[in-house]
């Protein structure tokens, strides 16, 4: 399995802000990691599943939808449906 297609922007005087264009392809996932810093991830194309430590059971989202993952929360992102098109945002990677 390909790995999905990540484009990386950072800005800020210490590169605090991030921002991730992903293109995926069926079954590509991310790791099952968390973060010290809150994410924001919006879903533009496709659809995903994601499956995070706060919640329970596996939630799906669709075009336009949107997830806040508070920081040292645990996650894992599927692609479901194709093209799958999601722009992650770290607003502050230095917390």
């Amino acid at each position: 399995m390909q790995p999905p297609d990540i484009t990386r922007l950072f800005k800020g005087a210490r590169n605090e802000f991030e921002v991730e264009i992903v293109f995926a392809e069926q079954a590509n996932q991310s790791p099952k990691e968390a973060h010290t810093y809150d994410e924001i991830i919006v879903v533009t194309d496709g659809v995903i599943e994601l499956e995070r430590s706060d919640r329970e059971g596996i939630e799906t989202y669709s075009k336009y939808d949107y997830i806040f993952l508070p920081k040292n929360t645990v996650h894992q992102i599927m692609a479901k449906e194709v093209p799958v098109k999601v722009v992650i945002i770290h607003p502050d990677r230095l917390e």
